[in-house]
């Protein structure tokens, strides 16, 4: 039997169709890269970074391919990597998350409901859509586009059926999360800011709704006696936070001197500093709500006693049945059955808030003492939210002129 070839020849190799034709490569000056077509007949480019590794793009012609590496290039010669597409968006919004507890503002940590807030909209709405698996250095606004309108399309359209106050809050959340990843040269540029601002999604500015007048009145008469009384005394009176409520320790309140002093607020099991700089503020209380701490801190001290060494005492002023943080759930289930009873509107517990605001501003409390009392930031914010109240105080004022003009004219006369 014969042998195809001599024991020592060496077979030459066949080179396959689908490697680089060398004749279809571009000369390109060094450090620039290299444009070629392979077998297969598409044209890709090749650039090697300065750190040795090497980025592949690749384009529908020659022209294409050379422009984005043109791109590239510019990229690199400003200092700023060449994004990678293996960094997907939903594993960088997730890096993102893990690392908001250490990139607050001003070097600050964010409050811990903050970071929920933040989590749960980028669960809900972004790790489920198709984004999630996209390359991150690919994303584009139109793509935002897209998901907005779907999360405020009817269900019965094929979307999610949310609200457009929604969108905006994700919109915000992805807004950051990208400046973030341009911050650290992962994207040329942050996408958010190119969506079309007839796209943005807005908040839905509803008319606040409060208790007034007859309603404002009946609410004192629908909490006399609960154990909660001084509670909602301090909602509607004071205009005192949920958070802020819950986070009162004994200390803070000086019922001798009518005053009260607002430290911190109830988050997520913990309390933590109040929502602006100026929520840390002195109260002088109301009358009906220093009785009311009167009477509550009676109360509380009675319940001690039935409970014996079970209280846990962390000075709270309202605490649960043995000492421990009073849960919102609980509050607002609280206040929801006490509004059924009595038949007052359905408002929320923040609304309670909004009350007490509209009533010192009916009754002519100056909109600079009321945002001191609020902790706003400043009174413009107190003005835009009340403005309902304050347009109402100048017509009654520019009326109650009137009159007395129009009275001393009749006595000149």
């Amino acid at each position: 039997m014969s042998n195809d070839s001599e024991p020592d020849q060496v077979r030459p190799q066949r080179r396959h169709a689908a490697k680089v034709s060398q004749k279809r490569r571009t000369r390109r000056v060094a450090g620039t890269g290299a444009v070629i077509q392979r077998g297969d007949g598409r044209w890709v480019g090749r650039l090697k970074q300065p750190d040795g590794t090497v980025r592949w793009v690749s384009g529908p012609n020659q022209k294409a391919v050379e422009e984005k590496l043109a791109d590239a290039l510019r990229l690199l010669s400003s200092g700023v990597t060449i994004p990678t597409s293996t960094l997907t968006v939903g594993a960088w919004f997730r890096e993102w998350l893990e690392a908001l507890p250490v990139i607050g503002r001003s070097g600050k940590k964010l409050r811990p409901s903050t970071i929920g807030y933040y989590r749960q909209y980028v669960d809900a709405y972004l790790l489920r859509s198709d984004l999630a698996a996209k390359p991150l250095a690919k994303l584009e606004a139109s793509e935002l586009e897209r998901l907005y309108r779907r999360m405020t399309t009817e269900k019965i359209d094929g979307g999610l059926g949310l609200s457009s106050t929604t969108a905006h809050h994700l919109h915000a959340i992805v807004h950051r999360a990208l400046a973030k990843a341009v911050s650290r040269r992962l994207l040329v540029r942050n996408v958010a800011d190119a969506v079309d601002e007839d796209e943005k999604p807005v908040v839905n500015r509803h008319e606040m709704l409060v208790l007034a007048d007859h309603d404002y009145d009946r609410f004192f008469d629908a909490v006399r006696g609960d154990r909660l009384e001084a509670l909602f005394v301090l909602a509607i009176r004071e205009g005192l936070r949920q958070g802020e409520i819950l986070a009162l320790h004994w200390r803070d309140v000086d019922l001798d001197d009518e005053t009260l002093t607002v430290t911190g607020s109830l988050s997520e099991g913990s309390i933590g500093e109040p929502k602006t700089r100026k929520s840390k503020r002195s109260l002088a209380l109301f009358p009906e709500t220093v009785e009311a701490l009167l009477e509550h801190r009676t109360r509380q001290l009675e319940e001690r006693l039935l409970v014996g060494s079970m209280w846990v005492d962390n000075d709270l002023v309202f605490p649960d049945e043995f000492g421990g943080f009073l849960s919102a759930q609980r509050l607002r289930d609280r206040l929801d059955a006490l509004l059924r009873r009595t038949g007052l509107p359905d408002v929320r517990f923040h609304d309670l808030r909004h009350s007490a605001a509209t009533d010192w501003l009916k009754h002519d409390m100056h909109p600079k003492v009321a945002s001191e009392r609020l902790g706003h930031a400043s009174v413009g914010i107190t003005l835009d939210l009340y403005s309902h109240v304050t347009k109402t105080t100048q017509r009654e004022a520019v009326a109650a002129i009137s009159r007395k003009r129009s009275a001393k004219n009749r006595q000149d006369a």
